[in-house]
């Protein structure tokens, strides 16, 4: 049994907070290979810009100034008050010594002094289709009393193979049907005439997408919610490109989809949420969208070579949308989760 403490990751040690990003990299290097890469500067900014409407603790279980394994907690003040998200993990030579459990453990603990009722983690799992993928997580927590909640599918467009050509018939095809709607395409704090559309429309998010068993609740998203949201990505460095379809006649927004990207990232790119009101559905709208962002990126990004989406195995329909823009198969991930208390 190695001895080690569990400690609450420090700003200042720099000394601790360098130990901690290594460990996180040889997780990642180590279980996660042909998924998107770790960038460092990512974990660095979530230390020291803080969200307004939630709490990211930073835990490192250290022996000898060396941190062996990681927690990192997500404690939301805004909404879903009852469930706490984590991420963990143990620096392969450190393993089958009781970090992991200790940290599982400490996570548990403090959810339930914080009154959670539920606890989840979303992680990669091994399968067919990403065979460098070898985390063992999956089990070690159905050992510790958590179910499977939800399936999800990794998908990975990459941009230069894209075939321009299909997609310009696509999007010809798309326009078809969509006279009755324009696109406004912008990054940052949406437009103000947008902004209470598009509150609206991530709060569904939280109820439109497929769910499974995973214990999500609705949303509370205000514009001054998508306001603090894109200060936030400003104070860490990313850009988050938006493109937004407007019904013509009412002013509506219709729907729209965003892709984010990292500072210092010139490689990879995350799409981020894509929704269509459902008074809207049926006209193509969420794949002139998604061509639509997918291009406002090449040309703002012109050396990006990925984007990384993932989505509900259920979600038939999405998944049908990012495939006709270039979207293929990756790797699989799951929700864990346990209800505590």
């Amino acid at each position: 049994m190695t001895h080690f403490d569990i400690v609450r990751v420090d700003p200042s040690d720099h000394l601790l907070v360098r130990s901690w990003l290594a460990a996180q990299e040889s997780v990642q290097e180590h279980d996660f290979r042909g998924l998107r890469p770790w960038h460092p500067l990512g974990a660095l900014t979530g230390l020291v810009v803080h969200d307004p409407d939630s709490r990211r603790e930073k835990w490192a279980a250290v022996c000898d100034g060396e941190v062996l394994g990681y927690l990192n907690l997500n404690l939301s003040d805004r909404d879903n008050t009852h469930l706490v998200g984590f991420e963990a993990g143990v620096r392969p030579g450190s393993r089958r010594h009781g970090i992991g459990s200790a940290l599982l453990r400490h996570a548990e603990e403090r959810a339930a002094e914080e009154g959670r009722t539920a606890i989840c983690t979303w992680l990669a799992v091994p399968h067919e289709d990403s065979p460098d993928v070898r985390g063992d997580g999956g089990p070690f927590l159905i050992d510790n009393g958590y179910k499977r909640s939800l399936e999800a599918a990794v998908r990975v467009c990459e941009l230069a193979t894209v075939d321009e050509e299909a997609l310009d018939r696509l999007w010809d095809e798309c326009g078809e049907q969509s006279r009755e709607f324009e696109l406004t395409t912008f990054h940052g704090v949406p437009p103000e005439r947008l902004i209470d559309g598009m509150a609206y429309l991530h709060q569904r998010m939280y109820t439109d997408m497929p769910l499974g068993e995973w214990d999500l609740q609705e949303g509370r998203i205000t514009a001054d919610t998508v306001r603090q949201w894109e200060r936030q990505r400003l104070l860490r460095g990313q850009l988050n490109i938006q493109t937004v379809v407007v019904h013509k006649e009412s002013g509506d927004v219709a729907g729209f989809t965003e892709i984010q990207v990292l500072a210092a990232e010139e490689r990879h790119a995350q799409q981020g949420n894509t929704i269509v009101d459902p008074r809207f559905r049926g006209h193509r709208l969420g794949t002139l969208l998604k061509i639509a962002n997918q291009r406002r990126l090449e040309r703002m990004r012109p050396f990006m070579r990925y984007v990384w989406t993932g989505n509900a195995e259920s979600n038939t329909q999405m998944i049908a949308i990012n495939e006709a823009v270039g979207y293929r198969l990756a790797g699989h991930e799951t929700v864990f989760q346990k209800k505590i208390g």
